[in-house]
């Protein structure tokens, strides 16, 4: 009498790993692209454009890519399996958020608005000048001053 168990497939040893197929990585064209992305931010920073916001958004997206192009090549990520991209993405994901929240109190700081929550980093003379008494950005006398 024949059983079912009898016939079964065995399993592979536990703990047991295949090798990975080698990738043919193009280590030298990678090379050339971050060379030619460089010569482009090198040409970007000589010739300044009017806003400034040009500028920035340039150099971002040329660091951006370059950046990619070595974690993509040079630290093998293109090769990973999808768990990698998950533990990068979501950081990645939450530093977006926390610096997209802080942007309206940046944008809203001013040297008189004691409320914000990045006074300290005000210019260095308005925080001497107040903590010493004497006039501040606004005009008024800080501690220990006279008053109006």
């Amino acid at each position: 009498m024949t059983s079912a168990a009898s016939h079964r497939i065995p399993e592979p040893a536990h703990g047991h790993t295949e090798p990975m197929p080698h990738h043919e990585i193009p280590y030298v064209m990678v090379f050339f692209a971050l060379v030619g992305l460089t010569i482009i931010t090198v040409a970007v920073a000589l010739h300044r454009f009017e806003p400034e916001m040009v500028n920035v958004l340039i150099a971002l997206v040329i660091a951006s890519i370059k950046g990619s192009l070595v974690a993509l090549y040079f630290m093998h990520l293109k090769f990973e399996g999808k768990l990698i991209y998950t533990i990068f993405i979501v950081p990645l994901l939450l530093c977006v958020l926390l610096t997209v929240a802080l942007i309206p109190d940046v944008l809203m700081n001013h040297p008189s608005d004691h409320t914000s929550s990045l006074k300290t980093f005000n210019d260095a003379k308005y925080l001497f000048m107040s903590a010493v008494g004497g006039e501040d950005a606004s005009g008024e006398h800080g501690v220990g001053g006279s008053g109006h």
